[in-house]
Protein backbone atom coordinates (compact mmCIF):
# COMPACT_ATOMS: atom_id res chain seq x y z
CA UNK A 1 0.00 0.00 0.00
CA UNK A 2 1.09 3.32 -0.66
CA UNK A 3 1.17 6.49 1.66
CA UNK A 4 -2.04 7.68 0.44
CA UNK A 5 -3.44 3.89 0.99
CA UNK A 6 -4.05 2.82 -2.78
CA UNK A 7 -2.64 -0.27 -3.55
CA UNK A 8 0.44 -0.48 -4.87
CA UNK A 9 0.09 -2.01 -9.00
CA UNK A 10 3.07 -4.56 -9.91
CA UNK A 11 5.15 -3.02 -13.40
CA UNK A 12 3.27 -4.05 -16.59
CA UNK A 13 5.15 -7.44 -18.07
CA UNK A 14 7.40 -6.19 -20.66
CA UNK A 15 6.44 -9.83 -22.72
CA UNK A 16 3.05 -8.73 -23.15
CA UNK A 17 2.95 -4.14 -23.23
CA UNK A 18 5.29 -4.83 -26.81
CA UNK A 19 3.21 -6.27 -29.94
CA UNK A 20 4.13 -9.37 -31.49
CA UNK A 21 6.77 -9.44 -33.89
CA UNK A 22 5.53 -9.92 -37.47
CA UNK A 23 6.74 -11.71 -40.06
CA UNK A 24 7.48 -9.86 -43.38
CA UNK A 25 8.79 -10.77 -46.77
CA UNK A 26 11.99 -8.70 -47.97
CA UNK A 27 11.55 -5.55 -49.65
CA UNK A 28 13.27 -3.45 -52.00
CA UNK A 29 16.97 -3.91 -52.66
CA UNK A 30 16.91 -6.71 -49.66
CA UNK A 31 14.91 -9.03 -52.32
CA UNK A 32 18.32 -9.45 -54.25
CA UNK A 33 19.83 -10.94 -51.22
CA UNK A 34 20.98 -14.14 -50.99
CA UNK A 35 21.43 -16.51 -47.42
CA UNK A 36 25.35 -15.54 -47.15
CA UNK A 37 23.77 -11.39 -47.30
CA UNK A 38 25.84 -11.43 -50.57
CA UNK A 39 23.69 -9.41 -53.79
CA UNK A 40 22.61 -12.14 -56.00
CA UNK A 41 23.70 -8.91 -58.52
CA UNK A 42 27.51 -10.25 -58.02
CA UNK A 43 26.69 -13.44 -59.30
CA UNK A 44 24.48 -12.22 -62.24
CA UNK A 45 27.51 -9.71 -63.44
CA UNK A 46 29.79 -12.81 -63.56
CA UNK A 47 27.51 -15.14 -65.46
CA UNK A 48 27.03 -11.92 -67.89
CA UNK A 49 30.61 -11.73 -68.41
CA UNK A 50 31.43 -15.30 -69.06
CA UNK A 51 28.75 -15.77 -71.05
CA UNK A 52 29.57 -12.18 -73.43
CA UNK A 53 33.42 -13.53 -73.05
CA UNK A 54 32.76 -16.60 -74.22
CA UNK A 55 30.52 -15.86 -77.24
CA UNK A 56 32.93 -13.05 -78.06
CA UNK A 57 35.93 -15.40 -77.88
CA UNK A 58 33.69 -17.23 -80.69
CA UNK A 59 33.07 -14.77 -82.92
CA UNK A 60 37.00 -13.97 -82.65
CA UNK A 61 37.95 -17.17 -84.04
CA UNK A 62 35.54 -17.28 -86.56
CA UNK A 63 36.40 -14.01 -88.03
CA UNK A 64 40.22 -15.44 -87.73
CA UNK A 65 39.35 -18.14 -89.33
CA UNK A 66 37.36 -16.45 -92.33
CA UNK A 67 40.06 -13.65 -92.32
CA UNK A 68 43.11 -16.67 -92.75
CA UNK A 69 41.08 -18.34 -96.06
CA UNK A 70 42.06 -15.42 -97.69
CA UNK A 71 44.11 -16.89 -100.44
CA UNK A 72 41.95 -19.84 -100.85
CA UNK A 73 40.84 -19.78 -104.56
CA UNK A 74 37.36 -20.93 -105.31
CA UNK A 75 36.56 -22.66 -108.78
CA UNK A 76 33.91 -20.11 -110.36
CA UNK A 77 33.52 -22.28 -113.17
CA UNK A 78 36.35 -21.07 -115.25
CA UNK A 79 38.42 -18.66 -113.20
CA UNK A 80 40.19 -19.12 -109.96
CA UNK A 81 38.90 -16.17 -108.10
CA UNK A 82 39.87 -15.37 -104.27
CA UNK A 83 37.73 -16.08 -101.78
CA UNK A 84 38.12 -12.78 -100.63
CA UNK A 85 39.03 -9.30 -102.64
CA UNK A 86 41.07 -7.05 -101.01
CA UNK A 87 38.90 -4.64 -99.78
CA UNK A 88 36.80 -7.59 -98.08
CA UNK A 89 40.37 -9.11 -96.80
CA UNK A 90 41.35 -5.33 -95.04
CA UNK A 91 37.42 -5.20 -93.31
CA UNK A 92 38.20 -8.80 -92.10
CA UNK A 93 41.31 -7.86 -90.93
CA UNK A 94 40.17 -4.82 -89.01
CA UNK A 95 36.95 -6.90 -87.74
CA UNK A 96 39.47 -9.47 -86.41
CA UNK A 97 41.54 -6.59 -84.52
CA UNK A 98 38.49 -5.45 -82.94
CA UNK A 99 37.11 -8.62 -82.08
CA UNK A 100 40.11 -9.91 -80.37
CA UNK A 101 40.74 -6.32 -78.14
CA UNK A 102 36.94 -6.90 -77.07
CA UNK A 103 37.61 -10.24 -75.97
CA UNK A 104 40.60 -9.30 -74.20
CA UNK A 105 38.67 -6.26 -72.52
CA UNK A 106 35.81 -8.86 -71.32
CA UNK A 107 38.22 -11.54 -70.51
CA UNK A 108 39.76 -9.02 -68.18
CA UNK A 109 36.66 -7.67 -66.57
CA UNK A 110 35.65 -11.36 -66.26
CA UNK A 111 38.29 -11.37 -64.10
CA UNK A 112 37.82 -8.59 -61.71
CA UNK A 113 34.24 -10.08 -61.77
CA UNK A 114 35.44 -13.86 -60.48
CA UNK A 115 37.18 -11.23 -58.17
CA UNK A 116 34.48 -9.63 -56.72
CA UNK A 117 32.26 -12.48 -56.83
CA UNK A 118 35.28 -14.73 -54.70
CA UNK A 119 36.76 -12.07 -52.12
Amino acid sequence: MSAGGAPVLPPPNPAVSFPAPRVTLPVGPDILRTYSGAFVCLEIDFAYHFTVFVFYFGAFLLEAAATSLHDLRCNATVALEPLLNDNQYNINVAATIFAFVTTACYGCSLGLALRRWRP
